[in-house]
C-alpha cells in the first residue's frame, strides 16, 4: 500500500506519470472506488446536497472522457493505466481538500471570513488540473499545455454538469 502512496505522490509532484501505474483491473477498480468515497467525504465536508449523484456523475464523466480522448488519439490501450492514475491521484488531492472544505463550511456557518482556506482550496484545485494535465500529456503523448487544457476542459463540463444538477448550491470538488 506504500509503494501505490507513494506512486500516486510522485504522479501528484509531476515526477511519474500514468506508465508506472500497474496495468491491473483489480488496481483500477480500487482506484475509482477510493476516489468515489474520498470525493464522497469531501463533498459532505462541504455540506454538498445530493453527494452521491454528483459522485456518480463525476465518475462516469471522468470514465468516459478519459476513453474518448485515448481513443480518438489511437491510444486506448492506454486507458486502464490512465484511470488509475488520475483516480489514484484524485484521491490523495481530495484528500488534502478535505480539511479545507471542512474549515470553508465551519467559516460559512459561523459568518467568519474564509478567505484564507479559500485560497488554499483554489491553489489546490490549479494544482489538480496539471497533475491531470500531467497524466493526460503522458497518456497522449502530448505537451502539458494541452494536457492542461483537456484537463480545463473536464473541469468546465463537470461543474457546469454539477449547477445543472445542484442549481441551488455551490458544488466545487478537486480531482
Amino acid at each position: 500500500m506504500s509503494a501505490l502512496f507513494d506512486l500516486f505522490l510522485n504522479i501528484c509532484l509531476l515526477r511519474k506519470g500514468p506508465q508506472h501505474v500497474p496495468a491491473s483491473s483489480a488496481l483500477l477498480n480500487l482506484s475509482l472506488l477510493c476516489y468515489g468515497l474520498s470525493g464522497l467525504m469531501l463533498l459532505m465536508a462541504s455540506e454538498t446536497p445530493q453527494g452521491m449523484l454528483l459522485i456518480l456523475v463525476d465518475l462516469v464523466l471522468l470514465i468516459s472522457l478519459s476513453y474518448a480522448l485515448l481513443n480518438l488519439a489511437g491510444k486506448r490501450q492506454r486507458f486502464g493505466q490512465t484511470l488509475t492514475a488520475l483516480a489514484g491521484t484524485g484521491v490523495l488531492l481530495q484528500l488534502l481538500a478535505l480539511p479545507l472544505a471542512a474549515w470553508i463550511a465551519q467559516a460559512g456557518a459561523q459568518q467568519q471570513s474564509a478567505a484564507l482556506p479559500s485560497l488554499l482550496y483554489l491553489l489546490l484545485l490549479g494544482w489538480s488540473i496539471v497533475v491531470m494535465g500531467h497524466i493526460l500529456r503522458h497518456a497522449l503523448s502530448t505537451s502539458l499545455a494541452l494536457g492542461v487544457l483537456y484537463a480545463l476542459g473536464y473541469l468546465i463540463i463537470s461543474w457546469n454538469l454539477s449547477d445543472w444538477l445542484t442549481p441551488a448550491s455551490q458544488v466545487s470538488q478537486v480531482g
